[in-house]
């Protein structure tokens, strides 16, 4: 029983001497030093059975404040910044004019591969503008994605349209390439 009382107590003081020589993990420095101070004389005048404070202090061993140093292979830098958020996959061309309205794309991309074309606007003040605005729409569009480019046919009857809708589909294909995203 004896000895088991003496291991845990010196267990108890090894630990203790470890965390104050190392600094303690997260211990602010005020806290440490004070724990490297150890007990000021005024702490224990007047305790039954404390030495007397005007006798002199026997001299006990002081542990030597040592210097921890960064174990190579070893992370010992803080936690890493989060990796950046994913780029988005949508570029968004320029509104474009004409006569009959307003042209305005959305590329879709994977990488650097255009998988769709959306349109924002598109001329609809008419039903004509309506029909034809779907038409180009819808073939351009595809071309586009199958083409991977803006170098497209002109759809018939809505030249102006389509040429907007190509204007718009260059400077969003610009824009891609040089790395912009929205």
């Amino acid at each position: 029983m004896r000895r088991a009382v003496l291991a845990v107590a010196g267990l108890a003081a090894g630990t203790s001497l470890l965390v104050v020589v190392k600094g303690g993990a997260g211990a602010a420095p005020d806290t440490v030093a004070a724990a490297n101070a150890g007990p000021t004389p005024s702490s224990s005048a007047g305790t039954p059975g404390s030495p007397d404070p005007s006798a002199p202090a026997s001299k006990a061993p002081v542990a030597k404040k040592t210097t921890a140093k960064p174990k190579p292979g070893k992370n010992n830098t803080a936690a890493a910044p989060p990796p950046a958020a994913p780029k988005s996959n949508k570029v968004v061309g320029p509104r474009v004019e004409n006569p009959y309205g307003a042209v305005q794309v959305v590329l879709e991309l994977d990488g650097n591969r255009i998988v769709n074309v959306r349109t924002l606007e598109m001329p609809d003040q008419e039903a004509r503008s309506d029909q034809l605005s779907a038409q180009v729409e819808s073939q351009l569009g595809d071309e586009a994605v199958r083409e991977q480019g803006a170098d497209l046919d002109t759809v018939s009857g809505a030249t102006e349209t389509s040429e907007a809708y190509k204007e718009s589909l260059r400077k969003a294909i610009d824009r891609m390439k040089k790395g912009e995203r929205d």
